[in-house]
């Protein structure tokens, strides 16, 4: 017989595996292997469409993945090969694939590590993995999905048997996945920075846009608290607060929306609103936080541009004068830097700077010496231009008295950014403009202040008178009220108070002209009558000064004779010692220009010594709804209660006690003599001065009619002081001045020597005759005060008038 014919094909259940085999060997050995077993095996799994998919595959052995790559890609699939597991974990985070096709065996992380790690991460929990492995039975296959695979496959395996898994996983995935993408697909169509935060506040989902704007993308996930994109807690220490603080409200609030400050992967400065929201997520109950970011960095610096510029307009704008326009402007940029100081020094001609700062102690000799060399050297920079060191920041600005340099001091706690740059050249222009046109006000204010001034009345008073005014209509420091003292020829002092009809600058301009003529009358005629008379004549060729009142009068400061015409003025109040008021109402007749021509009367009274003379404008007394006569006596009992203080003080005081709640509305002039005046002289240190001193001291004791005893007395105790200073004061320096001041009140009597020496040190056991003054002092005045120091001493008595 004869034997039959082998089959070379073999069984039937060994030609996938030879087949298998053939494909693991090289091309150029194999070509023709695989061409028979092909040929032999007609079911072209080779050639079967693929859905489109990108698979990553992971495997320890080259030959393995190299097979597996051939075989997917001629299959149309986009294949990535990694050689182990934590290659292949970080693959798959940083380009999601379409399927992982894995051994089970590989060193560091293995198959089941690698999808348990897969399936923890929320980006890649979802991605289909196939595990490949050459342990066989149900526990091994059982063991890969329980870790879960999607597909756990056997070697040695048929190709057509792994594409099929391979299409079928793919495909499956797609269809359980298809929502995934979809909602992927529309996240990322986001122009705004999406994000999904865990309860922890971990950032486990971004789309492209978060990337874009922060440059964190999603190989990074997820982020951690504290996130890369916070401000540094050292850096800048407040913006980083800030951030920490949006981000509690992130992790409690259940919605919410703030405005923070980032940091750019590359480390440039961006601010962002982000909107928030907090769900649950619907398979785990987990609490997340949905949100979004919007870059606002360009709105942010514009509007802070904007902001910035307005509260600094609004500075220059209050501010009433140069000094307090720099002043505030620094106050603004101290806060707008939120830096621990910001001064502005000022070099002009070659001199020292001078300083103005937040901190207004500071002066140019405080600041250290490498400071003051900066800012020097910063004075030749060029205008408007930033500079920088490590504290802080600084500009060159012109100033209307020369060069001046800003520094903002941050303290070396934030960086001064490009943006903080710019807006500190726009506020620095913004500033030199305003500093120019507040010196430019001030140059006028100053002008005006000073003709104003010049028509209103002398400053410079003769001793025991004291002035307030007060006009309605501001900003003017004048209107149609005004005082004068006139010194006469003979001694005498003239005194005029008046009163024009109106107020402002209009009433003003009248008062100037009969303030001077009156006080050129005066010189020209001391009578009060004639002056008035011819006042009358002169009022009535200037338009306005029609019904103006007038109180003329003239004093005799050494007998206290004053002679008084009224011009239909309110009265005069005269306040004696005792306290009793007089109201000078003699000599009364019509206001100026109301009949010119018309004889005007006069009177003569005395003020008493230790009385107190109060002339005054109706605006002090008058109200409405009021008759004149209640202002009038409260005038008078407010003098009557500050009679025992000094004029200046009782001025102020009857000016503050009659002003109405809401302040005067008329102009107000007020005029306050006390008679004798003080006796105010100053004499070199001479003991021949000694006598003339005594009988200047005499005189003005009698004109204060003191008793006898008490003229004594002050008179031994003041030749007393006046020798010690001659003496021993100016010992070492003879012809330096000593000056005495004697001032009396009701029942007081103050007396003043001082000079600009040194006394010697009492030695009685040297000098036991000696060194009896002082002692003598005490005995006749009441208290003294003897006050020694580096300017000299001072000799303060006080005695009662009994």
């Amino acid at each position: 017989a004869i034997a039959p014919e082998t089959d070379s094909r073999g069984t039937p259940a060994a030609d996938p595996y030879v087949q298998e085999a053939l494909r693991w060997l090289p091309d150029e050995v194999s070509s023709e292997a695989r061409t028979a077993a092909t040929a032999a095996d007609p079911s072209g799994y080779a050639a079967a469409p693929a859905v489109p998919a990108r698979v990553l595959v992971a495997d320890d052995n080259a030959d393995m993945r190299e097979y597996l790559a051939r075989l997917l890609d001629g299959a149309g699939y986009q294949v990535d090969v990694v050689a182990d597991g934590s290659a292949a974990l970080r693959a798959a985070r940083a380009d999601i694939p379409d399927l992982v096709i894995s051994d089970v065996m590989m060193p560091g992380l293995d198959g089941l590590g690698l999808v348990a790690a897969l399936r923890a991460d929320p980006r890649t929990t979802s991605v289909p993995v196939v595990l490949l492995s050459a342990r066989a039975g149900q526990e091994a296959s059982i063991e890969g999905l329980q870790a879960g695979a999607d597909d756990y496959l056997v070697k040695p395996f048929v190709a057509a048997e792994l594409l099929a898994r391979v299409r079928a996983s793919v495909e499956l995935a797609r269809l359980r996945n298809h929502q995934a993408r979809w909602r992927k697909a529309l996240v990322d169509s986001l122009q705004e920075a999406f994000f999904v935060c865990d309860e922890d506040g971990s950032v486990m989902e971004i789309n492209a846009a978060f990337a874009d704007i922060l440059g964190y993308g999603p190989d990074g996930l997820p982020y951690r608290p504290i996130h890369p994109w916070w401000p540094d807690a050292e850096i800048d220490p407040e913006a980083h607060r800030d951030v920490a603080h949006a981000f509690s409200q992130l992790l409690n609030e259940p919605k919410g929306s703030y405005t923070i400050p980032v940091v750019h992967r590359d480390g440039h400065r961006l601010w962002v609103t982000a909107t928030f929201n907090q769900a649950r997520d619907p398979d785990t109950g987990r609490r997340v936080t949905v949100g979004t970011l919007r870059d606002v960095t360009a709105e942010h610096y514009s509007v802070q541009r904007k902001s910035a510029q307005a509260a600094l307009s609004m500075r220059l704008t209050m501010a009433t004068s140069l000094p307090e326009a720099l002043a505030g402007s620094l106050a603004e940029l101290k806060g707008l830097w939120r830096a621990d100081c910001v001064l502005a020094a000022v070099a002009a001609g070659g001199q020292e700077a001078s300083v103005t700062a937040t901190d207004a102690d500071l002066r140019w000799e405080d600041l250290p010496t490498e400071r003051r060399e900066r800012l020097t050297a910063w004075l030749d920079q060029p205008l408007l231009t930033p500079v920088e060191d490590e504290t802080g920041a600084g500009i060159t600005v012109s100033h209307p008295e020369g060069t001046m340099v800003l520094w903002i001091d941050l303290g070396g706690q934030r960086p001064f950014t490009d943006e903080d740059q710019l807006l500190l050249s726009l506020l620095a222009g913004q500033l030199a403009q305003g500093l120019s046109r507040a010196h430019q006000i001030d140059q006028q204010r100053e002008t005006a202040i000073a003709l104003q001034r010049s028509i209103l009345g002398p400053s410079n008073l003769p001793e025991g008178f004291a002035v307030r005014y007060e006009p309605a209509t501001r900003p003017l420091e004048v209107g149609g009220d005004w005082y004068d003292t006139v010194r006469l020829p003979d001694g005498r002092i003239g005194i005029v108070v008046g009163d024009c009809v109106g107020r402002g600058l209009e009433a003003a301009t009248v008062m100037g002209q009969l303030r001077s003529a009156c006080r050129a009358l005066l010189l020209q005629d001391s009578s009060p009558a004639q002056t008035l008379m011819a006042l009358d004549h002169f009022a009535a060729g200037v338009p306005g000064a029609l019904c103006t009142t007038v109180f003329c009068g003239v004093l005799d400061p050494e007998t206290g004779d004053l002679t008084y015409s009224s011009a239909g003025h309110p009265p005069g109040i005269l306040t004696h010692p005792d306290g009793t008021t007089v109201l000078l109402d003699g000599a009364r007749s019509l206001p100026l220009a109301v009949r010119p021509g018309r004889h005007r009367p006069e009177v003569t009274c005395v003020v008493p010594a230790r009385a107190t003379l109060l002339l005054y404008t109706d605006g002090l007394v008058e109200r409405r709804r009021r008759p004149l006569t209640v202002g009038i006596d409260e005038a008078g009992e407010a003098v009557q209660a500050g009679r025992d203080t000094s004029v200046d003080d009782l001025a102020t005081q009857v000016m503050t006690q009659l002003a109405p709640a809401g302040g005067y509305d008329d102009d107000v002039a007020l005029l306050l003599y006390r008679h004798p005046a003080p006796l105010d002289m100053a004499f070199p240190a001479e003991s021949s001065q000694l006598a003339p001193v005594r009988k200047a001291l005499r005189n003005w004791l009698a004109q204060c009619e003191l008793p006898p005893r008490t003229v004594q007395n002050v008179l031994v105790a003041a030749g007393e002081a006046c020798a010690n200073a001659i003496e021993h004061g100016h010992r070492d320096a003879p012809g330096a001045p000593v000056r005495l001041r004697a001032e009396a009140r009701v029942d007081d009597l103050r007396l003043i020597v001082a000079d600009t020496g040194r006394w010697k040190t009492p030695q009685p056991e040297a000098s036991p005759h000696r060194g009896r003054g002082v002692a003598l002092m005490r005995a006749l005045m009441n208290q003294v005060t003897i006050t020694s120091g580096t300017a000299g001493t001072t000799v303060d008595m006080h005695t009662r008038i009994a």
